[in-house]
């Protein structure tokens, strides 16, 4: 379905802190106002979709409000259930997305996987869906972005000097944030306790008695925020995928990254046709990675701004950050052996299509909230994380040990204090860095293969929860509810008996990937 923490100004991504706001936050929802509007889109003839726009402010705790203050408009949309109405239930459900900065699909262009999965969907048919872009993201007016970085991220293809990238970098970053300042945005007003709040007044302004709330990825970040300041309007939670407050996400990244991999290597291992096509997947990623680091790979190629091609330096660690991006859905889980095959052999012509579509997920889509990725990242996980711990850790694994060697110089740790360098002051809240403990009837939901929230997260985040039920999915990389027909089945009974574990007969039907074939 979609992706969680989305970087697209470093090949590869190294971590996260937590800085949030303190202070207090005054009771304003009378300030936010919910309208009904014509809808962007067509639904199909067999759904009902109301449309609105709600208006928050933007600056929400006035200790640190920037100037009088802008309002934001946020897009929502409402499909409502769809089956007879003896099966509709009262309760909805309200879906928060990942990123953090992508919204919640509702443009013109890609609402139609809604379409989709809501008619594939039982328990979505059932209850009405609410679906709204959060603040930074998606059609949200005026959205705050930053242009500046998505101009250099072509240029980091092209090089392999890192002291230019990390500078590029940096400078991308210093001036987005400025210029958002001086536009009147204020730029630390992009925090899940911020998102949280929006959330509450869309609950308020909906008059609901009780809504279910559904998260992924960087979405149940937002969600156990949720959890944590606004408890009483929350009947249950699914969390897909799970970054909960309490992760070193970047003093982890290593041996997250490291792991993803490994699974991979022992699952074709493991499979006598998989084990003979390629024989040691991870000894022959290893060497491939130490190769193109030595000597990188030169990929003459179209450049996706237009104009004359780029010729492109494939390194070792853009290795590793293209195929890491494919171990998010089973379908592209199951072709990775064959690529590090290809990539092994240099077959240029499959090499040249599988980078291609890579260049074209690398820079992102227009509506990708970067600014909102950078306010959330650099105020809520790069200040909670030791810098130097996080690039040590990547000498431990022979296959990213080439990661180790840039230094912080050439981190994200770097350009977040760049961003943050460039904003007004903002003090850490511990909060930000401290499990969300609950007694709110919750499924934590976790796929085996996932590379950037693995299992363990999700497990950290369930032991706080008094009533959590955790269940993990083999053969599913992130987002198991857009991958995996029985989750949505263990889904659907845990909605309409929250107090209950939700068992299946399906969950005893999963199997690991089924990996395809040399190309020839």
């Amino acid at each position: 379905m979609r992706a969680i923490l989305w970087f697209p100004i470093a090949p590869v991504l190294l971590g996260g802190v937590l800085l949030l706001m303190t202070g207090s936050m005054p009771a304003i929802a009378e300030q936010s106002s919910l309208t009904g509007t014509d809808c962007w889109f067509k639904a199909p003839d067999d759904l009902t979709v109301d449309c609105y726009r709600l208006a928050v402010p933007e600056t929400r705790d006035f200790d640190l409000a920037v100037g009088p203050g802008k309002m934001l408009s946020l897009p929502v949309a409402i499909i409502r259930a769809g089956k007879p109405y003896e099966e509709r239930q009262a309760d909805p459900v309200v879906y928060l997305a990942g990123g953090p900065g992508d919204g919640a699909w509702l443009d013109s262009e890609r609402i139609d996987w809604w379409w989709d999965f809501v008619s594939s969907t039982d328990w979505a048919r059932k209850r009405d869906l609410i679906l709204f872009d959060q603040r930074g993201s998606g059609l949200v007016e005026p959205r705050i972005d930053c242009p500046e970085m998505e101009k250099v991220a072509i240029r980091l293809l092209t090089t392999t000097d890192e002291t230019l990238a990390a500078k590029l970098q940096q400078d991308a970053a210093t001036t987005c944030a400025k210029r958002l300042v001086a536009e009147g945005h204020n730029p630390g007003a992009y925090t899940s306790r911020d998102g949280a709040a929006d959330l509450h007044d869309l609950y308020q302004a909906l008059k609901i008695p009780a809504w279910n709330v559904y998260g992924l990825s960087y979405g149940t970040r937002l969600g156990l925020e949720y959890m944590r300041q606004y408890p009483k309007d929350i009947r249950s939670v699914i969390l897909d995928s799970v970054l909960p407050p309490e992760a070193q996400f970047l003093e982890e990244d290593a041996t997250t990254t490291d792991r993803a991999f490994r699974m991979v290597f022992d699952a074709c291992a493991q499979q006598p046709k998989c084990h003979s096509a390629y024989g040691d997947l991870g000894a022959r990623m290893t060497a491939l990675v130490e190769r193109f680091d030595k000597i990188p790979l030169i990929l003459l190629r179209p450049n996706p701004e237009g104009g004359s091609k780029i010729t492109i330096l494939l390194t070792g660690d853009l290795l590793i950050s293209r195929l890491f991006n494919l171990l998010y859905n089973r379908a592209d889980i199951e072709t990775v052996p064959q690529l590090i095959d290809i990539y092994d052999r240099e077959d240029m012509d499959e090499i040249e299509r599988d980078f291609d579509d890579f260049v074209a997920d690398y820079l992102g889509r227009p509506d990708f909230g970067d600014a909102m990725f950078m306010a959330v990242h650099c105020q809520e996980e790069v200040p909670f994380n030791d810098m130097a711990k996080a690039i040590a850790a990547y000498r431990r694994y022979p296959l990213l040990a080439g990661l180790a060697t840039g230094g912080e110089a050439g981190s994200f740790a770097a350009t977040c204090a760049a961003w943050r360098d460039a904003l007004p002051a903002q003090p850490l809240r511990a909060a930000d860095n401290e499990p969300v403990v609950s007694d709110l009837p919750t499924l934590v939901l976790s796929g085996l293969y996932d590379p950037v929230t693995p299992p363990v997260y999700g497990r950290s985040a369930a032991s706080h929860l008094v009533n959590g039920f955790y269940l993990e999915f083999d053969g599913i990389g992130h987002d198991a509810l857009g991958n995996d027909y029985c989750a949505n089945v263990i889904a659907e009974k845990f909605l309409d008996q929250p107090q209950s574990p939700p068992r299946d007969p399906c969950l005893g039907e999963m199997t690991p990937p089924e990996f395809q074939m040399p190309v020839r």
